[in-house]
């Protein structure tokens, strides 16, 4: 199985803009790229994803948290069965709350949502199935803002929380970079 090579440029773009200053934090619409792999008995998934960021007026605690929704696709690439599809299509709609320290001023941020997604073709490798096509979508992430780029660390789970066997869920680990327009 072919390795995507996009975890590692994904690093490097990372390292790159990290070195830039820290501006005032945007709150626009933006678009993400995200690289990831989920580990399963011997075998692995690897997922890239881009996803379109759209901000709400939710606000609370002065600005501090806030609310926006993910739209995102994702290609997925794992060990099938011969003769089996070995490429997913994945879409989903997750609903974020992020959280800023420092009374919202701070560049850092932690943030997490549940919604759903949807895999075009099902999923069937030669580890694992999914019972169902339409599953939650658990994202949990930490990251960094600087002027319009951002980049973060998420962990995120899908599966069909039950309601379908077999209900193996993945999870991923995945490097993001944002960019606010």
């Amino acid at each position: 199985m072919q390795r995507f090579p996009t975890a590692t440029a994904l690093a490097a773009l990372c390292l790159a803009f990290g070195t830039a200053v820290h501006a005032q934090q945007r709150q626009g619409t933006g678009l993400y790229l995200e690289a990831g792999q989920a580990r399963h008995d011997g075998a692995s998934t690897e997922a890239l994803t881009l996803g379109l960021r759209l901000p709400t007026d939710v606000r609370f605690f002065s600005g501090r948290l806030a609310l926006s929704v993910d739209g995102y696709a994702s290609r997925w690439h794992a060990d099938a069965l011969p003769g089996e599809r070995d490429k997913f299509t994945q879409l989903g709609l997750v609903p974020m709350l992020r959280w800023r320290f420092d009374e919202g001023r701070s560049p850092w941020f932690v943030e997490g949502g549940v919604g759903v997604s949807y895999l075009v073709n099902g999923y069937r490798t030669r580890t694992k199935e999914f019972g169902s096509r339409w599953n939650f979508s658990d994202h949990l992430g930490v990251g960094y803002s600087f002027g319009r780029h951002e980049i973060g660390v998420y962990v995120k789970h899908v599966s069909n929380a039950g309601l379908k066997d077999p209900n193996p869920g993945e999870t991923f680990y995945q490097l993001r970079y944002g960019y606010t327009l």
